[in-house]
């Protein structure tokens, strides 16, 4: 134990302490960027403290190898990163769904999304469809109908299919355009794979569907109190008919 505090306080193993705390920060790390970056740091310590400082070859040789690798799979999250020219609804659509997401995720997304114009009268989603597509409103509004009777609307920040994509169920409800509609949409067996292999992605949609679903529910018992008091207003009391005083 003596020997151990020994060699924990000599200033000569300072870098290889250092070492060891940077790799557990960089495995710490939910951002695989500053992952990277804390490897790199530890990579570079680890090739001064063997290479310099106890003249380990073969670790120095190894801790070159790390860092190298390390620096490589940075420059590609920072390449893959690199902003592009956003459209106004793409910007909408990581504003709303994606805003914390690493720029390189993100990137993912937007590559699987198809954004098409939708006039009124089409169809987003169809009741009982088996795998409806992964719908997401930029503009434009629409009405959702179950049994042929609109039970509510959606617009800008809504997502449809949501619950077929979480479950895998056919869709509940049938959503028609009801004015020009700009939409994102996503094929769910695409996404799954990118979501399977990605879990940051998969975690900000959940995150999302789960916000989304909150505000449709809001609005629809908004929607239902009004309805009820429009229903109320049309009721007029019925006053009894007195006979005439003679």
């Amino acid at each position: 134990m003596d020997e151990f505090f020994t060699n924990l306080t000599n200033p000569d193993n300072a870098f290889g302490h250092v070492n060891y705390i940077l790799i557990i920060l960089s495995v710490s790390m939910s951002s695989m960027r500053w992952l990277r970056v804390f490897a790199i740091a530890s990579g570079i310590t680890g090739v001064i403290y063997y290479g310099f400082i106890v003249s380990d070859e073969i670790s120095a040789m190894w801790e070159t190898i790390f860092t190298t690798v390390n620096v490589v799979q940075l420059a590609i999250i920072l390449l893959a990163s690199r902003r592009r020219k956003t459209t106004e609804d793409e910007k909408f659509f990581i504003d709303t769904v994606m805003p914390t997401l690493e720029g390189n995720l993100r990137a993912r997304m937007l590559k699987l999304a198809r954004w098409q114009t939708k006039e009124p009268g089409e169809i987003l989603v169809e009741e009982g469809e088996a795998k409806p597509q992964l719908v997401f409103i930029a503009r434009g509004a629409a009405s959702v109908e179950r049994g042929g009777n609109i039970v509510g609307v959606c617009g800008p920040g809504d997502f449809l299919g949501e619950m077929s994509f979480l479950t895998g169920k056919p869709a509940s409800a049938t959503v028609r355009v009801a004015n020009e509609t700009r939409c994102c949409v996503f094929d769910p067996g695409v996404l799954r794979v990118l979501t399977d292999k990605n879990p940051g992605i998969r975690q900000t949609l959940e995150v999302s569907f789960n916000k989304n679903l909150v505000g449709k529910l809001e609005r629809m018992n908004e929607a239902n109190h009004a309805h009820r008091s429009q229903s109320e207003a049309k009721v007029e009391p019925k006053t009894a008919e007195l006979p005439p005083v003679t």
